[in-house]
């Protein structure tokens, strides 16, 4: 696992040994397509949500996102993020996502979801009423599930294009 990118362009990251499947990294190739799609939105603040490794707000602060802020709240993740986001200047918080408040940030231009594939969509329906006032209107949520995972729609988020990438696939939804 590399950042593909921008600033840290070819930098490795460190991922969990071993097949943990609590920890599930979004891969180079699916980083590489997920950046393409985002380019149609605005930068700003990113903030990745049970971000594991840091991949991909580490792709997005390298990209020139800021600034950034990734949660995860256990291991192995937690270990291999603090690793990977040494020397940079993205944020970690060691949350259960599920215990976010509304409040806890100020509006993002593209806030990332990618629980476990197991817990899509327990960790969907539990977040996504916050998730609205999290997204800037101009903004984009994304979230990350396997390709048989259709997330239920919920009030305040539009879906605006699903795209399946290998086992991935990336739901976006935008404010309304």
């Amino acid at each position: 696992m590399r950042i593909i990118a921008g600033s840290i362009k070819g930098r490795k990251l460190l991922a969990p040994p071993g097949d943990d499947l609590r920890v599930r990294p979004t891969s180079d190739r699916a980083r590489e397509a997920l950046f393409s799609i985002l380019q149609r939105w605005p930068q700003g603040p990113f903030l990745d949500l049970c971000a594991g490794t840091g991949a991909v707000g580490l792709e997005a602060w390298s990209r020139g996102y800021a600034p950034v802020t990734c949660v995860e709240s256990g291991e192995p993740g937690w270990s291999a993020l603090q690793s990977n986001l040494r020397g940079t200047g993205v944020v970690a918080l060691r949350k259960d996502i599920t215990h976010l408040e509304s409040g806890d940030f100020a509006p993002q231009a593209i806030v990332f979801l990618d629980p476990p594939y197991a817990q899509a969509q327990t960790l969907w329906s539990r977040v996504a009423p916050r998730l609205k006032g999290w997204v800037r209107p101009d903004g984009l949520a994304v979230v990350e599930t396997d390709r048989a995972t259709a997330l239920e729609l919920q009030p305040g988020l539009e879906l605006v294009e699903t795209r399946p990438y290998g086992a991935a696939c990336f739901h976006l939804l935008s404010p309304r």
